[in-house]
């Protein structure tokens, strides 16, 4: 691999020249060498080390790394008489490598307990000086205000460039590495995500690699990320508004299974981090002997009586064919049956004798808690029987 050096001797440019530099230079070099425009035989050769030059040049993560292999093989500089620098290189390499290895590990468990929702065991990884000033309490309350703005959906320690030294407010000199965070986050309003990079630092206390945050307090932190969350929750209702008539079955005052698909996916999102029971039940209404226009007023009857059923947090569909679809937050399969079950009699009772003896009213369930897994599939069964899908 070539070096960093040897990129920039490549592109005629200084060492640590900025991106407007590089730039500028590369794009006069492809003016000479570019093999459209070149009759040298070998400026393929040398179209394809601009090239790379380039690449690594332009984009920092490449441009570091082109560093760190460099620093691997740079000759040590002999300081001390009497020492074998070659001896001594690869101590240093070796300890530089397992210092790394430890801090990543600290770092690696600190998001791990912050993606788990454990803020108490997020508190043990931090450093003494976060401690003095940072409750327990104010930290839990401080990454759940976080978490309510942007929920974390995974993380990735990239790594980094290290620090040797460092100085903070009235601590001594500290020794730190940094490293880079790939964070992926989740609206709370959508099912998107949304990926950035964080840097933190890591700092070696008496030998043990801690997490140093360096805040002096976390009140205005709080503070400031639930104002956010508020004004986000007062920009989403109206969001939430035209995604509700948009996938709104108006006929019957219901959604429908465009619309369900959305409500169903932002349930079970929910349920997934604070853990609920749920329940999804579909009702088939077959017409038997009812004429066509006997059947739907007989539909638009028991649609009415299933929105006048259920309670404020449930959900309700019409997909069709006298198919029904209801969303049972927070409650399990018994007692969602019986709901069910209490709803078919007052459908068969204000039916009364038009309904038909050859009319049949199904349904189907599927039930799940905090303990298992699901999503949408799961509920695209329990319609699958009806021939109907979200």
């Amino acid at each position: 691999m070539s070096s960093l050096l040897e990129h920039y001797k490549v592109l005629g440019v200084s060492y640590g020249a900025g991106i407007a530099d590089v730039t500028s230079s590369y794009k006069r070099l492809c003016r000479i060498h570019h093999p459209d425009i070149s009759d040298d035989p070998e400026s393929e050769e040398m179209m394809k080390k601009i090239n790379v030059a380039y690449t690594v040049l332009r984009d920092k993560l490449k441009r570091e790394a082109a560093y760190r292999e460099r620093q691997s093989y740079t000759r040590p500089v002999r300081r001390y008489g009497g020492t074998d620098n070659r001896t001594q290189s690869a101590e240093a390499r070796k300890s530089a490598a397992e210092s790394e290895k430890e801090a990543y590990t600290v770092l690696n468990g600190y998001f791990k307990a912050i993606s788990a929702y454990d803020y108490s065991g997020a508190y043990n990884y931090l450093s003494s000086y976060d401690k003095r000033h940072i409750t327990r309490e104010s930290f839990i309350e401080w990454r759940k205000s976080v978490a309510r703005l942007y929920p974390m959906r995974e993380f990735k320690v990239t790594g980094g460039l290290p620090v040797a030294t460092m100085n903070w407010g009235d601590e001594k000199i500290l020794y730190a590495r940094r490293f880079r965070v790939a964070v992926t986050e989740e609206s709370v309003s959508d099912d998107e995500s949304h990926a950035g990079d964080i840097e933190k630092l890591v700092i070696n206390e008496n030998g043990a690699w801690k997490v140093f945050l360096g805040y002096m307090s976390v009140r205005e932190l709080t503070r400031t990320f639930d104002e956010r969350f508020e004004n986000k929750w007062k920009r989403d209702i109206a969001k939430r508004w035209e995604e509700y008539y948009t996938g709104l079955y108006p006929e019957y005052n219901m959604l429908s299974l465009s619309g369900m698909h959305k409500a169903a996916a932002r349930e079970i999102y929910r349920q997934k981090r604070f853990g609920c029971a749920m329940t999804f039940a579909a009702v088939s209404i077959k017409p038997g002997s009812l004429k066509a226009a006997g059947y739907e007023q007989y539909l638009r009857s028991a649609a009415k009586t299933i929105t006048g059923s259920l309670r404020e947090t449930d959900y309700s569909a019409y997909g069709g064919d006298g198919v029904f679809a209801l969303l049972f937050v927070e409650l399990r399969k018994k007692n969602a049956e019986d709901i069910v079950r209490r709803i078919v009699d007052r459908i068969r009772k204000n039916a009364g004798p038009q309904l038909g003896l050859k009319a049949e009213i199904e349904y189907e369930f599927e039930s799940w808690s905090s303990n298992a897994s699901t999503d949408l599939e799961a509920l695209n069964k329990v319609l699958k029987k009806f021939r109907k899908k979200m």
